[in-house]
């Protein structure tokens, strides 16, 4: 829904993956480079955002969720809250590297 309003879309019109710049920079990786995040269920690839909107603790990255060309949820956990019924879409173990 984030994507239909126009002054947020132009806001931040792309999603992208926050990550540690310790981390990022052990791996390699630089603000705008492009960054495979992988999980058990599915990998996606991404633009990494480094000291932008976030810095994740050492070890975490973080991926809003807000744009449909970027399916972080189909890399998420697929498990479910058994009394809500509500996805656990917010955490799981990924594996990242540069594209």
């Amino acid at each position: 829904m984030t994507r239909r309003a126009p002054v947020l879309h132009n806001a931040m019109p792309a999603s992208y993956v926050e990550v540690n710049p310790e981390d990022a920079a052990d791996m390699g990786i630089v603000n705008g480079s492009k960054v495979k995040i992988t999980s058990r269920r599915g990998s996606i690839t991404m633009t990494a955002s480094i000291n932008g909107r976030g810095v994740p603790p050492r070890g975490m990255v973080f991926v809003p969720f807000f744009d449909e060309e970027f399916l972080i949820n189909e890399v998420t956990l697929d498990a479910f809250c058994p009394i809500s019924k509500q996805p656990d879409y917010k955490k799981c173990a990924v594996k990242i590297e540069r594209a």
